[in-house]
């Protein structure tokens, strides 16, 4: 009968995890010694997750962040963002119209950059690596529109799924939209997206209506 080691923890309190011969002493001879065996490298293995039968398993890839000062492991899904209208069919002329709108507004005030970034926030696609100024990066994220990690936070996708919706005349259903109104949503976009404060927003809404944004929808789509 062979053991990996010599003998295991001692005391041994569950033989169960324990490769190892059991001490056993009748009675005391004399002073513990320690004899060591001739070292014998662990062989690596591959790292497998196991999840209890009530959970699912999460489809690779995933992200394994170890937390400071403590060996806890947490595991996370990374988030793939959904297909956007755009992807699957052109986009509508009132989505198109609030677009420019939104794009035109921008770019008067010189913030090409944020105009360039426009479309891919308004689709919900992935936002390119060196988009964001770190100042409109900050200020999207501390007005909700992005989080820690710089992804769409889920009150921002919600919202703007709802009117994309409503733009493409796939849905009437205004209540997904809450209390914010076409408008309003564009021009708090606009003021995040120029890293203005909140309270220029109220400008930055009359210019939209005077360019046919409406609260709930375009006046000038073709």
């Amino acid at each position: 009968m062979g053991f990996p080691s010599l003998a295991s923890e001692f005391p041994n309190d569950n033989a169960e995890i324990s490769g190892g011969g059991i001490w056993v002493c009748a009675e005391l001879t004399g002073p513990a010694t320690l004899q060591q065996g001739p070292y014998q490298p662990v062989v690596t293995q591959p790292f497998v997750l196991l999840f209890e039968d009530d959970e699912g398993y999460v489809d690779g890839p995933v992200t394994i962040e170890i937390a400071e000062g403590a060996p806890s492991v947490a595991v996370h899904a990374l988030e793939t963002e959904p297909e956007s209208a755009s992807e699957t069919e052109p986009a509508a002329p009132a989505f198109l119209h609030f677009e420019s709108a939104l794009m035109a507004a921008l770019m008067a005030q010189g913030a090409s950059r944020s105009a360039a970034l426009l479309p891919h926030l308004l689709r919900l696609e992935s936002l390119p690596a060196d988009g964001l100024s770190k100042e409109v990066l900050l200020t999207l994220q501390s007005r909700g529109y992005l989080d820690g990690n710089a992804r769409y936070s889920h009150k921002f996708r919600a919202l703007c799924s709802a009117w994309s919706a409503v733009l493409h005349g796939s849905s009437q259903d205004f209540a997904a939209c809450g209390t914010t109104t076409l408008d309003r949503f564009g021009a708090d976009l606009l003021a995040a997206l120029l890293a203005l404060p909140t309270t220029r927003a109220d400008q930055l809404r009359r210019d939209l209506r005077k360019a046919g944004i409406a609260a709930f929808g375009v006046l000038q789509a073709a």
